[in-house]
């Protein structure tokens, strides 16, 4: 750390002067600089790596926004007063009627206004409703939006530039399938359209290796960055890369007149005339932070980006910011699997999306017993995990049998291997001839695991799941499957043997933890008043939600909504 402020930099030159300086290119960062550049301000944004896009490139690019003009123009009948009583019933105690108030009315103006003069197109999701669309207010469809699929050949050589997806969602070296596609990937012979499809898409991908490190037909988060990318170069707006923020100019009182980034390594002093707008994608990976402000919620494990070590929070705590903890839980969840390495480390395996949720699968504790609807979102598998206690005893495992297995895959295993030698060897999964077998291999009283299988065996035959109620909320009937032998599409037994254990963990997309921010994103200091010229938004900013996942896009909605509510404020401040 540099030092403080005024007192070290108030007689020094400045290197760069900006009306604007954005600090990180996920998806917040880079809609708070094209809406910076639609109101006619400078702005330059910095990004540490050699990349843009954070983990917003790597996720599935949906934003949670009711009453989108999206959603209106499909017929959805909504309002804002069902979303807040939807956020009001799910938080509880930990609503905050100012913020959610703010976002609801901002948030289809915001997605209207990242569409209007850029190259970026939403459009509705018809399969995702709230994660708990059961609860008053929910909606089991039209809250959530995704970006339209992009070709990468509209940036030439700038493709490279925007992160590529996590390895483990490719095939083939670099051909970006994510869930949109994968069922026709899956079953390619299934239908004519499968079958075409399938072939395109790898004729496609031949000629674009030969000129692009990967596949140029992405969606999902990719889709959004490069649309974002895109963007930039026409309304030529500046960034840098490799530029990594070092210290915030400025004080509590006097407010934050810009930043020092460390740029092809010289130290620049670069001077933002309107403000500073954080957007540096929260601490997941800084365990000093996680330990001091998430005690209760011990994990090693994230799949966000590796450079979202807390640099925002860091430095707006040195000039009197504070993180708002009156929440729920520090971080946004999902489970993973760990895959042991010869050289002793483990690789984190992110949450199968093919076998989640899926009828055949239970999720159960150390004691053999299951802890959670294995169909509600990935968020409320780990709340479960956290709810029956992590610690360095806990151990919950995914539990199956072959069929399963083979239709669905496990974890990191694709569907319709011949063999699982290679997977048993390195202990990635554990399997036996029997349930008890199965239950004495991974540590569990066989009994026991033989009575919580048995039980859940009963309720595939009645349908009703009496421990979870799977397969009831509107949400879970995206993963139910219509020709299971049951009367509940979530339900199925599991009965053929052998059967398989995936031992998973709690691990972080991102943190919900953050800076404390006013309504427009503004950082405010311990007495709540605002600190001049510094906004937060996306992970930097405390989650609106308050560590709840009220649907998909909950960190991605907030992220776009903030960044738009910080430039109107900044905008119509005096200059």
């Amino acid at each position: 750390m540099l030092g403080n402020s005024e007192e070290r930099h108030g007689e020094e030159p400045w290197d760069e002067e900006r009306d604007l300086i954005v600090l990180g290119s996920g998806c917040a960062g880079m809609a708070a600089a094209l809406f910076a550049s639609k109101k006619s301000l400078d702005v330059l944004l910095c990004e540490k790596s050699s990349h843009l896009g954070g983990t917003t490139a790597s996720s599935g690019g949906v934003l949670w926004i009711p009453c989108s003009d999206e959603a209106r123009s499909a017929g959805v009948q909504d309002s804002p007063e069902e979303a807040a009583r939807y956020l009001r019933s799910m938080l509880g105690e930990h609503f905050r009627e100012d913020i959610a108030a703010a976002y609801l009315q901002s948030a289809p103006a915001a997605a209207a206004a990242i569409q209007q003069d850029t190259e970026v197109r939403l459009k509705l999701m018809t399969t995702m409703g709230d994660y708990e669309a059961s609860l008053p207010g929910g909606m089991a469809i039209g809250r959530s939006l995704e970006p339209v699929r992009f070709d990468g050949r509209r940036l030439g050589a700038d493709f490279e530039l925007v992160r590529p997806p996590i390895a483990q969602l490719m095939l083939l070296g670099g051909l970006y399938v994510d869930k949109r596609r994968v069922d026709e990937f899956l079953n390619p012979f299934a239908s004519w359209g499968n079958f075409a499809g399938t072939l395109r898409t790898l004729v496609r991908y031949a000629f674009d290796r030969l000129r692009y490190s990967r596949g140029t037909d992405v969606g999902a988060g990719n889709a959004l960055i490069a649309s974002m990318l895109l963007s930039f170069r026409r309304r030529k707006i500046a960034f840098w890369l490799d530029s990594p923020m070092v210290e915030l100019i400025g004080d509590a009182k006097q407010g934050v007149q810009g930043a020092v980034i460390r740029r092809n390594g010289r130290l620049l002093r670069v001077r933002a005339r309107r403000g500073v707008v954080l957007a540096t994608g929260g601490f997941p990976r800084n365990p000093d932070l996680l330990k001091e402000l998430a005690p209760k919620f011990p994990h090693d494990q994230t799949v966000s980006f590796q450079g979202n070590v807390g640099d925002a929070m860091v430095q707006a705590r040195r000039l009197g910011a504070v993180a708002d903890n009156a929440m729920c839980g520090p971080c946004l969840w999902t489970p993973t699997s760990k895959l042991h390495q010869p050289d002793g480390t483990a690789r984190t395996v992110l949450y199968g999306y093919l076998d989640r949720g899926r009828p055949g699968m239970i999720a159960v504790d150390a004691r053999g017993n299951r802890f959670v609807n294995e169909s509600n979102s990935y968020h409320h598998i780990v709340a479960g995990m956290f709810d029956r206690g992590v610690d360095a005893d806990s151990r919950f495992y995914q539990v199956c049998d072959r069929r399963f297995l083979w239709r669905r895959g496990l974890g990191m295993i694709r569907p319709f291997q011949p063999s699982l030698r290679r997977h048993l060897r390195n202990g990635y999964i554990v399997s036996g001839r029997t349930i008890a077998e199965l239950a004495e291999r991974i540590g569990i009283e066989p009994q026991a695991l033989e009575r919580t299988v048995a039980r859940h065996n009963e309720f595939c035959r009645t349908g009703v799941d009496l421990d979870y109620a799977k397969g009831e909320d509107p949400y879970n009937w995206q993963f139910g499957d219509p020709s299971v032998a049951s009367p509940n599409p979530n339900l199925a037994p599991i009965q053929h043997g052998p059967f398989f254990a995936l031992r998973i963990y709690p691990a972080s997309l991102g943190t919900a933890m953050g800076i404390q921010a006013s309504a427009d994103a503004q950082v405010l200091d311990g007495s709540g008043a605002a600190i001049p010229g510094l906004y937060a938004c996306g992970n930097d900013m405390a989650s609106v939600f308050r560590g709840y996942y009220p649907g998909g896009g909950a960190t991605l909605g907030p992220g776009l909504v903030f960044a738009y509510r910080a430039i109107e404020h900044i905008a119509a401040s005096e200059s």
